[in-house]
């Protein structure tokens, strides 16, 4: 499926040349894009927002913090920097790593790619087949991608 999440806000730093920062995630925010049955629609977003996802009462957000911003050694795709940080979703914080293109212009920083995901390693366990091995056919991908473009500006 494909859907949207809003960002909560957040900030870069640029510490001599070292972008940093962190970004804010509503969780509430959670929308479908695919499915056009109102109903089905519904029963998908709350079902991710319940606790078998993202449990979005007691985990209201998600943080991505960024550790660092480093150009590429062989651009592909369009990409120019491989962007480090911690990810934090229902209080579970791990290590995430991805391409992106970083565009620097008049007071903005935009930054477009898009990062893979284990769910699982955010205890985020429903259908996954690492937590439940005979889940036959009923077994939910632990991978999701995010696909982001973000502006920041002064």
């Amino acid at each position: 499926h494909n859907g949207t999440v809003n960002i909560l806000g957040g900030e870069i730093k640029n510490n001599h040349g070292q972008l940093t920062g962190s970004i804010e995630i509503d969780m509430n925010t959670i929308k479908n894009s695919d499915i056009k049955d109102e109903k089905m629609n519904a029963k998908l977003v709350n079902h991710l927002k319940s606790e078998d996802f993202f449990d979005v009462v007691k985990y209201p957000k998600a943080t991505f913090v960024i550790t660092s911003i480093v150009p590429v050694t062989e651009p592909k795709e369009g990409t120019t920097h491989t962007v480090n940080g911690n990810l934090t979703i229902k209080d579970k914080t791990n290590p995430i790593s991805f391409d992106a293109t970083l565009i620097t212009q008049e007071g903005k920083i935009t930054c477009v790619g898009s990062a893979v995901v284990d769910r699982s390693k955010f205890d985020v366990r429903y259908g996954s087949k690492s937590f439940f091995e005979d889940i036959g056919d009923k077994v939910i991908y632990d991978d999701f991608t995010i696909k982001f473009n973000v502006i920041a500006t002064r």
